[in-house]
C-alpha cells in the first residue's frame, strides 16, 4: 500500500484484506482443530495429575473444537470476502476488517486514534464520541459483548486490527491521523 491521504478530497484509500494472512489464520485454526479432535478422540496420558483428569482433557478439547471451528468459519468467509477490509475517505472510514467490524465510521464521530496491545497484537481504537450508539447498533450478542468489554478498557468499543489487511498497524495509524487532520482543517 503506497498511497498517501494528503487531503482527503474526494479521494478514497482501499486497503484490502490481506489473503496471506488470512490463509495462514484458516491453516493454524484448522491445525488447532485437529489438535483438538485428537486430545478428544485419544486423551493422551499426561505425568500430571491435574492436567491428566480426563474431564479437563474433554472439555479442553471441545472448547479447543468449538473455537477454533468458529475462527476457521471466519477465516474461510474472509477469504471469499471481495469487499475491501477498510475503506478511508473524506467521509470517513469503512471498517470490514474483521469479524466486529461496524461499517461507516464518520470523521465527525471520531475524537482520536490511539493504539494498544492486548497479547502481542496491536490495535488501533476509534475513540468515539458516541460510543453508545456503536454498541448500541450491534445485534449480536458476542459481538455487543466484545463492544462493552473494549469500551471498559479501552474507552472506544471499536478495535480495528491490520492482522488481516493488506498493510501494517504504522501506516493505518498514519493513513487515519492523516484523515482525521483533513477533516478539521476543512471545518475550520
Amino acid at each position: 500500500m503506497t498511497k498517501s491521504l494528503p487531503m482527503l478530497s474526494k479521494q478514497s484509500i482501499s486497503i484490502p484484506l490481506s489473503k496471506s494472512k488470512l490463509t495462514k489464520g484458516l491453516i493454524g485454526s484448522l491445525l488447532f482443530v485437529l489438535a483438538s479432535g485428537w486430545l478428544l478422540v485419544y486423551q493422551p496420558a499426561i505425568s500430571n495429575p491435574v492436567f491428566n483428569n480426563p474431564l479437563l482433557k474433554y472439555g479442553a478439547a471441545v472448547l479447543g473444537i468449538l473455537f477454533f471451528g468458529f475462527g476457521m468459519i471466519y477465516f474461510s468467509r474472509k477469504l471469499a470476502d471481495k469487499k475491501p477490509g477498510l475503506i478511508i475517505d473524506d467521509e470517513g472510514l469503512f471498517d470490514n476488517s474483521s469479524a466486529a467490524a461496524v461499517g461507516r465510521i464518520p470523521w465527525m464521530n471520531i475524537t482520536r486514534v490511539v493504539t494498544t496491545q492486548v497479547m502481542n497484537q496491536q490495535f488501533l481504537v476509534i475513540v468515539v464520541n458516541n460510543p453508545e450508539h456503536y454498541i448500541n447498533e450491534q445485534h449480536n450478542a458476542i459481538k455487543k459483548k466484545g463492544m462493552i468489554y473494549n469500551f471498559k478498557h479501552f474507552g472506544s468499543p471499536i478495535a480495528i486490527s491490520a492482522a488481516g489487511l493488506k498493510c501494517n498497524l504504522r501506516e493505518l495509524l498514519e493513513l487515519l491521523d492523516a484523515g482525521l487532520v483533513a477533516h478539521r482543517m476543512a471545518l475550520v
